[in-house]
């Protein structure tokens, strides 16, 4: 009886360190997730800006306003649309994930703007 708890708790040393790892991943992927809805409102925030009032650099302080990565943003004109790009980079914690994925993640965001009618 007495070896059968030495066993058990062996066993549960042995696999701790892999259930951590697990636990970890899923809150790094939680974070990852979260933060690109963050970055989605963000966007949207400095997309109105930039509709209204055709100001790039007030655009880019609204989207990185209180943040502690800043996220870089591009536009590029056609003649009835413009395409704006986004990219943010998100760092994990999770020790396993940051030598799989790279210590730095990039999240990108790309959305179109029709112009409307008369604007051009």
């Amino acid at each position: 009886m007495r070896k059968d708890k030495g066993q058990a708790l062996i066993e549960f040393v042995l696999i701790l360190p892999i259930l951590l790892l697990f636990l970890f991943a899923i809150i790094d992927i939680g974070r990852l997730f979260y933060e690109k809805i963050q970055l989605e409102d963000r966007v949207a925030m400095s997309l109105d800006v930039l509709r209204d009032q055709g100001n790039y650099e007030e655009a880019l302080m609204v989207l990185n306003r209180g943040q502690k990565e800043e996220a870089t943003l591009n536009t590029e004109h056609y003649p009835s649309y413009m395409v704006v790009k986004v990219e943010s980079k998100f760092s994990f914690l999770t020790p396993g994930l940051a030598k799989v994925l790279g210590d730095s993640y990039r999240i990108k965001i790309e959305r179109t703007i029709p112009y409307a009618v008369g604007e051009v």
